[in-house]
């Protein structure tokens, strides 16, 4: 599917603020209802414009819905990012004591009670190909993020895939069961990552992670 660039690109700042506007409310109803509830009607509502003007500004409903999908995956990645330039300031051992902490915050929303909203609109994301190819196109930067906390911290053969395919499938199953995604995530991976390090030399046998 090949995703056109809008015939209508904006030469005023208030069209640069209308469209930014369209966008951001895209985005906000793809997170909370998933793609299908993402029509010319209810993003013109929820931005509070004409409804006109979400045609004006976009030839479909598919240029709009990737625009709005390479918006929430930029806002994931500048978040995994934020945690990653955090890392690197660390001091080694501590950035070491808190890697459960470091990569849960890079790959999960922080609220407790976004989680599973966040979960149903990745999986409900499927129902559309513009969504899934910016989610695809943006996915290099969460990676890179997750990447360098691996490296801060010294782990060897990790991919970042391998860290947010952990977070992720334990999310979804604690969303499933009714239970606390952070903490079924969290669980997870001090599970995996501190017997990797100790196995490693990247902590002593007998260090006790940090809460």
């Amino acid at each position: 599917m090949v995703v056109k660039k809008t015939a209508q690109e904006p030469k005023s700042v208030k069209a640069q603020i209308t469209r930014a506007s369209l966008i951001v409310a895209a985005a906000a109803i793809m997170q909370e209802d998933g793609p299908s509830a993402v029509t010319y009607r209810n993003v013109a509502k929820r931005a509070n414009t004409a409804a006109s003007s979400t045609g004006y500004y976009f030839d479909s409903i598919s240029d709009l819905l990737y625009e709005a999908g390479d918006y929430n995956m930029r806002s994931w990645a500048r978040r995994a990012e934020s945690v990653a330039d955090a890392a690197e300031e660390m001091e080694v051992e501590a950035c070491r004591d808190r890697v459960v902490e470091l990569f849960l915050s890079a790959c999960m929303p922080a609220e407790a009670g976004t989680a599973a909203p966040h979960y149903m609109q990745l999986l409900a994301a499927s129902e559309s190909a513009a969504v899934t190819k910016a989610y695809r196109a943006g996915r290099a930067r969460l990676d890179s993020a997750v990447e360098r906390i691996i490296e801060r911290v010294g782990l060897k053969d990790v991919t970042p895939r391998f860290v947010i395919a952990l977070v992720d499938g334990a999310a979804v199953s604690a969303v499933s069961e009714g239970e606390s995604a952070h903490e079924r995530a969290r669980a997870l991976l001090a599970e995996w990552v501190y017997p990797v390090m100790r196995r490693d030399g990247l902590i002593a046998q007998e260090d006790v992670p940090q809460a």
